[in-house]
């Protein structure tokens, strides 16, 4: 007998759009038998605005429907905190599998059946299952000191020799990215099914399948587990139908939280796809002008990952639309800076070396016209002005931007925790307030522009 395993992973956001939701469940569904497991790794409870609104508890309303066997955590399943993880483990229906996380010597949350490994029948088969995820991001979100987090490719190593010798199949459900080829790599695996990294993959590794499904709930992994061998092979479910009593409750939880506030009307589609990250674009160019016109500032700044991929704004915006855009809600600040220190900000926008990106521009801006030169050694401000004027060194300049831009070492040099002045509330208010009273713009009006590109490859910025 055969064992097959429908895959999910990085969800994120997709509770956010009850149809997206609504078809993955009924795929899911649609296609599980008595010989068939269905497993997720993870990021399923977060990032994304129930996420925030919930704090995670709005998953249970898919784990609930989906009903699967096994789940490993993502580094954003600890977005709200360890404690919210034990909450969330305690409730759902799946066994949570991870076993390089742990609280002393056990898995963190043992106590209430988080397991390093673990075995199940499917007919006649025996499978062992061993769960791994990210140490890196996983170690921004735990910071009590109370919990190890260790490699998943040495752990996962050492979990594996410790499943029985006489299993059918092992399977390792990742959340460790790009780490999961050295998994495959590990003698007695016979397939990883993982996610972290959000480009779809399915294919071998030492004769191991490999699957990424991707990000959002788009794509589902069949894997297939034979005496033949093993496959894996992703299908896409974004035109699946709707299980639409899973999607009706999610309606019914944004009616509850107050997301379906009508605000405002776009004239076009305003896009939200990765590449609408990068300025100058129309969404980009909303969300730092909500946060100079909430602090009432010269200038705002913010980075292109405080925006969220997802279904472009169209027709009529509601709340949670808007809410949408930004994966976390940071609090709002401003400081004041001379016009030296203004330009400087200006051009920390290029690529921060830590972030290992070409060169491009890492920032959207509100209250200035910025002009670069892009070539093989890098990118260059060439012109900065504020109100049609160039920054004067003798001026001061109120500036803008989320907590985040204050608080990440490196990131805008010139903006510190040390330096903030004035508090301005809440980045979803500031959001909502906005586009309630000035409306959103489909269209760009060229604050970022390119003077001269001589520089081999795509340029994602400025485009």
């Amino acid at each position: 007998m055969s064992v097959r395993i429908l895959h999910y992973s990085d969800i994120e956001n997709a509770t956010d759009d009850p149809q997206r939701i609504g078809r993955l469940t009924r795929c899911l569904r649609d296609h599980r038998d008595d010989r068939t497991l269905v497993c997720g790794t993870g990021d399923t409870t977060s990032p994304g605005l129930l996420s925030i609104e919930t704090g995670g508890e709005h998953a249970h309303r898919f784990f609930e429907a989906a009903d699967p066997d096994f789940s490993v955590p993502g580094n954003h399943d600890f977005d709200s905190g360890v404690d919210r993880f034990r909450d969330i483990a305690a409730e759902s229906p799946q066994t949570w599998l991870i076993a390089n996380l742990a609280d002393g010597d056990r898995p963190v949350a043992h106590d209430l059946g988080v397991r390093a490994t673990a075995v199940t029948t499917v007919g006649t088969e025996r499978v062992g299952f061993v769960g791994v995820t990210d140490p890196g991001t996983l170690a921004d979100h735990v910071t009590s000191g109370e919990l190890t987090v260790t490699d998943p490719v040495a752990a996962a190593e050492d979990a594996v020799a410790d499943l029985p010798s006489d299993l059918d199949y092992v399977v390792v459900l990742s959340h460790a990215g790009s780490r999961d080829d050295d998994i495959a790599r590990i003698d007695r695996v016979d397939m990883v099914l993982g996610g972290h990294d959000h480009e779809r993959r399915a294919d071998t590794v030492a004769e191991t399948p490999v699957a990424h499904p991707g990000e959002r709930g788009e794509r589902l992994t069949e894997a297939e587990l034979t005496g033949e061998g093993a496959t894996a092979t992703l299908h896409d479910v974004t035109e699946y139908p709707v299980a639409e009593d899973v999607a009706g409750t999610y309606r019914e939880l944004f009616t509850e939280l107050g997301l379906n506030e009508m605000l405002t009307d776009v004239d076009s589609p305003v896009g939200r796809d990765r590449n609408d990250r990068y300025p100058e674009t129309p969404i980009g160019n909303f969300v730092v002008d909500s946060i100079r016109w909430a602090a009432d500032a010269d200038v705002a700044v913010v980075h292109p990952l405080m925006l969220r991929s997802g279904p472009p704004l169209e027709e009529t915006v509601s709340v949670g639309d808007v809410r949408s855009t930004t994966p976390f809600d940071n609090d709002l600040h401003s400081t004041c800076l001379d016009g030296d220190e203004l330009v400087a900000l200006f051009e920390s926008l290029a690529s921060p070396e830590f972030l290992e990106l070409d060169a491009e521009v890492y920032g959207h801006v509100s209250g200035a016209t910025l002009s670069w030169r892009r070539d093989d050694d890098g990118l260059e401000l060439l012109e900065a002005t504020v109100d049609g004027e160039r920054p004067d060194a003798t001026e001061s300049y109120t500036v803008a931007a989320p907590s985040l831009e204050f608080i990440s070492d490196g990131l805008y040099p010139v903006l510190t925790e040390e330096c903030i002045e004035v508090d301005h509330g809440s980045q979803h208010d500031a959001l909502v307030g906005h586009a309630r009273e000035q409306g959103i713009d489909s269209e760009i009006d060229g604050r970022m522009q390119v003077a001269s590109d001589t520089a081999s490859g795509e340029f994602r910025s400025l485009r």
